[in-house]
């Protein structure tokens, strides 16, 4: 009697382990999808630094080239 009950035991906290298995790894999955969005916003957030900051630096470029334009052209 004591073994069947011992059993029974035995095969619950098998099946909770593997049902709190399941849980947990839909939980990770559902994790690891959110950190690749996140990680897909940070990249489009940091490329459009990167294009404000290039457009910046090439309307920079622009207006020296114009100030070293107008100067000549002021020379003459």
């Amino acid at each position: 009697m004591n073994i069947n009950v011992e059993f029974y035991d035995i095969c619950y906290v098998m099946a909770g382990f593997f049902v709190a298995s399941i849980v947990f790894g839909f939980y990770i999955l559902k994790l690891k999808k959110d950190i690749k969005i996140l990680k897909r916003q940070y990249e489009k957030k940091s490329i459009g630094a990167d294009d404000s900051s290039l457009r910046v630096k090439t309307l920079e470029n622009k207006i020296k080239t114009l100030e070293t334009a107008l100067k000549k052209q002021m020379e003459k």
